[in-house]
């Protein structure tokens, strides 16, 4: 099998090297606020935004604005979405140096995959993740076929709120989203940035590492359910994604294609339903 530019290595997935930011998450800024019929002096707090460069197997593939948490998770997420990771076993380290603000990575893969991510160039922090996205990973979805999962209405408002209440840094700064992993009873993991696109590819990237099973899992996000975000959905193998925010016409109809069930407008006890196969969705009167 050929390899780009691998090196020798000793360590596996389990070895992964994360140092902790030196920085703190948010920054203070002296600001006006009108409220109440006034203007009034206040301090606000900004989630803060940091530059960090992905190299893989010493190839530089894209700059990325994050919020600098969790970076391996990130960066194993990007490249599940991408296509070019399907297995923890390919991956041979991941280093996140905080001080330059790299990520490095080895795998072990073959050189087709990796000249996926050239050109990538520098991404934002935003919300548009067109760089990312690709048409060629978007016509490769793989077609849900297994039992559907079954979930009640309360199921659904319950894991939102859990994620909506979430005591983060969006407590603090209403600057960042945040996306989790659940299952029908519980929130097992929240991850937030400042693009609903990152913090997507992290909880794509907890499970990866975690050698999650995806398959009976819901995945929540808190920013519009895109292409891109559907793509990176499916490459995770999540049966249905749920939002409080709103879906693209396209993500629904590629959802539909995956055999993906979206879910959008989560709040005040409401939610729309794009059904496709993959969940059967109980009418509790419970659910307020």
């Amino acid at each position: 099998m050929e390899h780009w530019g691998m090196k020798s290595r000793k360590t596996n997935s389990k070895d992964l090297s994360v140092q902790e930011p030196t920085e703190d998450l948010t920054v203070e800024f002296s600001a006006s606020r009108f409220i109440n019929g006034a203007i009034e002096p206040r301090i606000i707090s900004l989630a803060r935004e940091i530059p960090y460069t992905l190299f893989v197997n010493d190839l530089e593939v894209l700059s990325i604005a994050v919020l600098p948490t969790h970076l391996d998770e990130l960066c194993m997420g990007f490249l599940v979405s991408e296509g070019v990771l399907k297995s923890p076993k390919e991956v041979e380290d991941c280093f996140v140096d905080h001080g330059n603000r790299i990520v490095r990575t080895y795998l072990d893969v073959p050189a087709e995959r990796i000249e996926r991510l050239e050109g990538k160039g520098m991404l934002t922090s935003g919300c548009a993740g067109g760089l990312v996205f690709s048409v060629e990973s978007a016509s490769v979805l793989p077609r849900r076929d297994l039992e559907p999962l079954k979930l009640s209405c309360a199921d659904i408002l319950g894991r939102m709120k859990e994620l909506d209440t979430f005591d983060g840094i969006y407590r603090v700064t209403r600057g960042v989203h945040a996306a989790s992993v659940a299952t029908k009873s519980q929130t097992l993991v929240i991850r937030e940035d400042l693009g609903r696109h990152n913090a997507v590819d992290k909880i794509v990237g907890h499970c990866f590492l975690k050698g999650l099973d995806t398959k009976k899992k819901l995945l929540l996000t808190t920013g519009r359910i895109t292409s891109e975000v559907l793509t990176k959905t499916a490459r995770g193998g999540f049966p249905v994604i749920i939002s409080r925010s709103s879906a693209s016409a396209l993500a629904v109809s590629m959802a539909g294609q995956s055999g993906i069930d979206v879910i959008t407008y989560v709040r005040a006890g409401r939610f729309n339903y794009f059904s496709h196969g993959a969940t059967v969705l109980n009418d509790d009167r419970r659910a307020k």
